[in-house]
């Protein structure tokens, strides 16, 4: 890799195309709002719109290995972060090239287990290959409730949560953790820092990529320098706000205005 001239904080960003706007889209318009450089290896190709989902056809595992070593001849990441990654041997191939080529890089993420229209995008394989090759690596996990009740096969979010850790995961964001509630309750979890609570206001209507724009903020706040604790913070105030601001286009969920 060569020395990182540039002042732009690097982000490797594994995700999945999603033409209706989550997914990769999502990860490259926050890293240029919150002043990253973001470089993308491509998981898959999704057939969605912000209705349903239709299908997922992933890239090869020999492919993904070549995308991510020639990019590393160059690129020099700050911190990786990993989207819908929707099959055990490409979740298998990441994880050793991070042991390999990436050792100690910042990973975070965001287990996605189901589309925002409400697809399945699990079996018990894909939850045993975040378990198995890519949570003992991770800096931080983002789940909503629901994907941490099937990481963790546990209704309760302390025990969850400590089934993650137990895993090797440093910190757990757990997202909308009372859905029913006019007001949104994040909770992070850490091995090293006290646990904080936030609080914010539910907007009406659903949102296209919330995750994938929360997920993406945590890691251009890490790239660029700050502690977890700031980093979910600030990333929080990003995200509510792009969805305070969203793009209304008729469609059946809005869309994150991440350059608000």
């Amino acid at each position: 890799m060569v020395h990182n001239e540039s002042k732009l904080g690097n982000v490797l960003i594994v995700s999945a195309h999603d033409p209706s706007g989550a997914g990769l889209q999502a990860d490259i318009e926050t890293c240029q709002a919150l002043n990253c450089y973001p470089a993308t290896i491509v998981t898959g190709l999704t057939t969605q719109n912000t209705r349903k989902l239709s299908s997922i056809k992933n890239v090869s595992a020999h492919d993904f290995k070549a995308q991510l070593e020639m990019l590393l001849e160059e690129f020099e990441p700050g911190v990786c972060k990993v989207g819908l990654i929707n099959s055990t041997d490409l979740m298998a191939t990441l994880g050793n090239v991070i042991r390999e080529k990436l050792p100690g890089i910042p990973l975070v993420i965001d287990p996605i287990l189901g589309s925002g229209s409400g697809a399945k995008l699990f079996t018990e394989e894909i939850v045993e290959g975040y378990l198995q090759h890519l949570t003992p690596l991770t800096e931080i996990m983002t789940p909503n409730l629901a994907e941490l009740r099937l990481l963790s096969n546990s209704k309760d979010v302390v025990s969850g949560v400590d089934y993650l850790l137990g895993k090797g995961c440093k910190n757990v964001l757990v997202t909308d953790t009372n859905p029913e509630k006019e007001i949104i309750t994040n909770h992070l979890f850490s091995k090293v820092y006290e646990q904080e609570t936030y609080e914010m206001e539910r907007y009406r209507g659903e949102y296209h990529g919330t995750g994938c724009t929360l997920s993406s903020a945590v890691a251009c706040r890490l790239a660029t320098g700050m502690d977890i604790g700031s980093a979910v913070r600030s990333a929080q105030k990003y995200a509510h706000s792009a969805v305070q601001f969203a793009h209304n286009f008729g469609w059946c969920q809005k869309i994150p205005n991440r350059f608000f």
